[in-house]
């Protein structure tokens, strides 16, 4: 979802499992550099390819060159140093939401978490999408102190837009990334929308719009209605109605972005989704997951789809974009030619658009069929290389770092 200069980043040259040893700066070759494949939480101040991890979904490189993992279920992040080893940073390993109520700051590897599902370092801080606690926390490299930083931890609710950002409700926060104004901008995953912090601090929504239908939709020619002390609008009663979930939809290409209907999975059983990124031109680009799409909110504010029909599935390569199927997308991140890269989830692989919207896979063998699920390929060509399910990607300089969740591991490709 982010695009960083290259920074020297010296990894291991040996994969984990049952791979024969890579060397992962190797050009044209896909190789472990974090996880032996082993499913739970071992290895701490050891090799990072011996360590055990639990579903990363993500990584960001830090400003001294560490390689950081989310490791989702075990609840903290950890951070791969010069010499390949790894260590947690960021959380006692315990479900919770730390710092507790009245209290403005604490150690960050005494926090628990629930649940994070996206990395970002800017300026002194990395941010951290806490999605289960529906908060933003962040945590300052120069002390590593978290505190929180948006959302108040208030689950099903939508609100605070034009407030401090502390006090808005989030809904599975799932993406934070910097816009080109300096604002601070959130994937506010279940209720629909994108949402930004600006530079005072003030939140408010821009991209998306939330509609709570599922259970009592508007009849023809009927509008829904505002929800009283709510960003969400509702049909049917608002006694009632308001009080649910904004209902996933799909809609408002070629027109206002902050109109449009977005489909990202929602409720307590949600897979992570939907992540942001901008591209050198200032464009959003932004993965729709459950609507099968990438799409995309030009400098004037308008929305398009640049990838997908909408049907989940594989196909396409080779052609335009938009005519292909693509299967849950959740990150993307944009290289230095515009070029977008995007885990397609459920297909499990690595797709791009070219400059051109032509689309193509990158790495993985593509293909819809959970039965195709796997790990292989570590020192061989990356489009022959298993994956399982890939929630995240990150790009620093030519290395493209994938968090192969389900195979426990995180590994990187030297793009051509």
């Amino acid at each position: 979802m982010k695009t960083y200069q290259f920074l020297s980043l010296v990894l291991l040259g040996a994969c984990g499992g049952e791979e024969p040893p890579c060397d992962p700066t190797e050009p044209g070759t896909i190789c472990t550099v974090v996880g032996s494949g082993e499913q739970g939480f071992n290895g701490d101040g050891g090799p990072a390819t011996e360590a055990a991890l639990y579903i990363p979904q993500d990584t960001a490189v830090s400003p001294t060159g560490e390689l950081w993992v989310l490791d989702f279920n075990n609840y903290v992040v950890r951070a791969v140093d010069a010499n390949g080893t790894i260590q947690s940073m960021i959380g006692n390993g315990e479900v919770g939401d730390g710092p507790d109520p009245g209290v403005t700051e604490m150690p960050a590897l005494e926090a628990p978490f629930n649940h994070t599902t996206d990395l970002f370092f800017h300026d002194d801080y990395l941010y951290l999408c806490a999605w289960h606690s529906s908060r933003v926390k962040r945590v300052r490299l120069s002390d590593m102190m978290i505190s929180n930083f948006a959302g108040r931890g208030r689950r099903t609710y939508y609100d605070g837009d034009g407030g401090a950002a502390l006090e808005a409700s989030l809904d599975l926060p799932s993406s934070i990334t910097l816009a080109p104004d300096g604002s601070l901008v959130i994937m506010d995953q279940a209720n629909q929308a994108v949402r930004k912090v600006d530079t005072a601090g003030v939140m408010s929504t821009i991209v998306g719009t939330c509609v709570v239908e599922l259970d009592a939709p508007c009849a023809d020619g009927t509008l829904p209605v505002a929800c009283p002390d709510s960003n969400k609008l509702a049909c049917g009663d608002p006694a009632t109605e308001c009080s649910k979930p904004c209902t996933p939809g799909y809609g408002g290409d070629g027109g206002p972005a902050r109109q449009a209907r977005l489909g990202q999975p929602y409720g307590q059983a949600a897979e992570p989704a939907g992540r942001v990124a901008y591209d050198n031109a200032g464009n959003m680009l932004l993965a729709d997951t459950d609507n099968n799409r990438i799409r995309k909110v030009n400098t004037a504010g308008v929305i398009t789809t640049i990838a997908g029909t909408g049907r989940g599935g594989y196909s396409g390569d080779g052609g335009p974009a938009t005519q292909a199927e693509l299967n849950r997308p959740v990150d993307v991140t944009v290289g230095p030619d515009n070029t977008v890269y995007f885990t397609d989830v459920h297909n499990n692989c690595v797709r791009k658009i070219d400059p051109n919207g032509t689309i193509s896979s990158v790495v993985g063998t593509c293909s819809s069929n959970p039965a195709d699920r796997g790990f292989g390929g570590d020192g061989g060509p990356p489009l022959e290389a298993k994956l399982d399910r890939p929630y995240g990607i990150d790009l620093v300089g030519n290395k493209l770092y994938v968090s192969d969740s389900y195979n426990n591991r995180v590994r990187v490709v030297n793009l051509p």
